[in-house]
Formats: structure tokens, sequence, C-alpha cells
């Protein structure tokens, strides 16, 4: 639903007839409504089970994290809380491999993992980076040594991930800490 609703918003950006432009605006409510209804009915769900809505109420804990990424890492990675460091990142497809060949030797680059988990992990770093202290700071040292935009954004997210996986470990919320 998401993805339809973000093809029709593309779409409008194209059209001009005053008729086809209403009929696509009434559709678009539509379609919002019924992602509205969907994640109601997901967030129903979870709390029905008590393991998944205490996992839910820890990972809203985490900064940039709003209920859907929460729900959608609480569904789609059961495995966080009891990986090893690093392990986390690599299923979610945000840890950097080697794949030094010719031209390329040195340079790391991220691979596989969990398509959606990332696309809400993504979502989660670009709210962390602009709204959490610590994340900013994080953010703003690796742009400062020179990295560029996407290699900081995917290094929030590797905290991120690792983040979750050590609070549902511990089963602790996260405590808010001011940057060094």
């Amino acid at each position: 639903v998401a993805d339809q609703i973000a093809g029709l918003k593309t779409f409008l950006e194209h059209v001009t007839l005053k008729d086809v432009l209403r009929s696509l605006k009434v559709q678009l409510a539509s379609l919002e409504r019924l992602k509205a209804r969907l994640l109601a009915q997901v967030l129903q769900a979870i709390k029905a089970h008590e393991d998944l809505a205490a996992r839910f109420r820890l990972l809203l804990s985490i900064p940039g994290f709003g209920p859907v990424v929460a729900a959608s890492l609480a569904i789609r990675m059961p495995e966080l809380g009891q990986m090893r460091r690093g392990q986390a990142a690599a299923l979610a497809g945000v840890a950097p491999f080697d794949r030094d060949s010719g031209q390329w030797k040195g340079l790391r680059f991220i691979t596989g993992g969990r398509a959606r988990v990332r696309r809400m992990l993504y979502l989660a770093s670009l709210a962390a980076k602009r709204y959490d202290p610590g994340f900013k700071a994080f953010h703003q040292a690796l742009l400062a040594r020179g990295k560029p935009i996407k290699l900081a954004i995917v290094a929030v997210m590797r905290k991120l991930i690792e983040a979750a996986n050590l609070i549902l470990h511990r089963g602790q919320p996260w405590v808010k800490t001011q940057p060094a």
C-alpha cells in the first residue's frame, strides 16, 4: 500500500486535468485510510501478544523509532536480542563487507540482508540524526572526517540496529545520553 501511495503521489505531480486530479486525490485518500487501518490492525495484533508487545515497547524507546519502525523490526527480526555484536547489522544488510578486486581494493560495501528492515532503519536513521543529540554528533563527526553522506547515514543505521539488539538482549529501554 505504501508503494502504491508513493507512486500515486509521483503521478499526481504530472496530472493537469482537474477531473482526473480530483479522482486521483480521492483514490490517494482512500489508500491512506487503508494504510492507517492496516497499521492499527498490526499494532493491535502486537499488543495481543505479550512477548511482542514487550519487544515493541523497548524498540520504541530508541531514537528515531516510531510505531511503524518498531513494529517492523519486532516482527521482521525475531532474532534481535539473541545475536552477537555485528550479526544484527549483517542480517539487516548494513554491515560493510570487503569486495577487493582490481580498483576496488580497500573499499567496503553493504549488501544483502533484509530489504524491508533496511528501509525502516533508513527512515529511523534520518530521524535519529536530525533530532537525537548523540546520533547527530556521531553523524556530524563522520561528515567532518570527510565521509560521504550516504556512508554516514548507513553508519547511523548500523548503530541503531546494534542498539536495538543490545536493548532487547538486556530488556532495558534506551537511556538518553548527551554527546561527548
